[in-house]
C-alpha cells in the first residue's frame, strides 16, 4: 500500500502542475526498467505505455502512473489508469485512493476545458459532481473527503455560470421567455452562487419593455 502521507505530499500540488515525480521520503533508487525511469522522469505518456509492464504489481503500478499524470496535467490518462485499477482490484487496500484520483482527474479534466459549449459543460460537469457526491457518501472517514468536498463549490459555480450562458445565448436570439426560465431555473437551484446574482440582474434586465 502506499503511505498515507507519501500520497499528501505528493499531491499537494496537484491540479497546480507542481511537485515533484517521486514519492517525497522515497530514497532515489537506479531505475530498474523503462517504467521505472518514466515514473522518476515524471514522464507521464511513457509511464501510461508501459503501467502494465516493469517491476511491482499491476496495481501498485497504475496508481503511480495516474499520479504522475496527474501532477502534470494529463487528466485523461490519469483517469485512466486509476479506471484500470478500479476494474481490477476492486477491494483492493488502496481503493479508496484510486477513486479518489479518478474523481480528482475528472474534476481537473472539466476544470481546464475552457472552449466547451456550455450545454456540454453543464452536462459533464454533472457527471463529475455526481461521483463526487457518490465518493463522500460512500467514503465519509476517507481522509481524502475534505480534499474532494471544497470542489464541489466550484463545480457548482461553473455549472450555474454555464446554465446563465445558455440564458444569455436566449436572450441574444431574442427569446425573452426561454431566457427568464434558464435565469430563474439558476435562482432556484444555484442559490448563492455568483451566477444566482447575474441571473437576479438578467430577470430584471429581461422584465424591462
Amino acid at each position: 500500500m502506499f503511505p498515507i502521507l507519501g500520497r499528501l505530499l505528493l499531491l499537494a500540488p496537484v491540479l497546480w502542475l507542481g511537485g515533484c515525480a517521486t514519492v517525497p521520503g522515497e530514497r532515489p533508487s537506479m531505475p530498474q526498467d523503462a517504467l521505472t525511469q518514466a515514473l522518476q522522469d515524471g514522464d507521464c505518456r511513457a509511464a501510461f505505455q508501459r503501467m502494465d509492464s516493469g517491476a511491482g504489481t499491476p496495481a501498485d503500478r497504475r496508481l503511480r502512473v495516474s499520479q504522475i499524470c496527474i501532477q502534470t496535467g494529463d487528466f485523461p490518462r490519469a483517469r485512466k489508469a486509476a479506471a484500470d485499477f478500479l476494474d481490477d482490484q476492486p477491494r483492493h487496500p488502496d481503493a479508496d485512493y484510486a477513486a479518489y484520483l479518478h474523481a480528482l482527474a475528472g474534476f481537473g479534466e472539466w476544470s481546464r476545458a475552457t472552449r466547451v459549449e456550455p450545454d456540454v459543460r453543464i452536462r459533464e460537469g454533472r457527471a463529475v459532481a455526481r461521483e463526487i457526491a457518490n465518493y463522500l457518501r460512500d467514503r465519509p472517514l476517507s481522509e481524502y473527503a475534505d480534499d474532494l468536498a471544497p470542489r464541489m463549490v466550484r463545480l457548482r459555480e461553473g455549472i450555474a455560470m454555464a446554465e446563465l450562458a445558455l440564458a444569455d445565448q436566449a436572450r441574444q436570439r431574442g427569446d425573452r421567455s426561454q431566457a427568464r426560465a434558464r435565469a430563474d431555473y439558476v435562482l432556484q437551484y444555484y442559490p448563492r452562487t455568483q451566477a444566482a446574482a447575474d441571473a437576479a440582474r438578467m430577470m430584471m434586465e429581461l422584465r424591462e419593455p
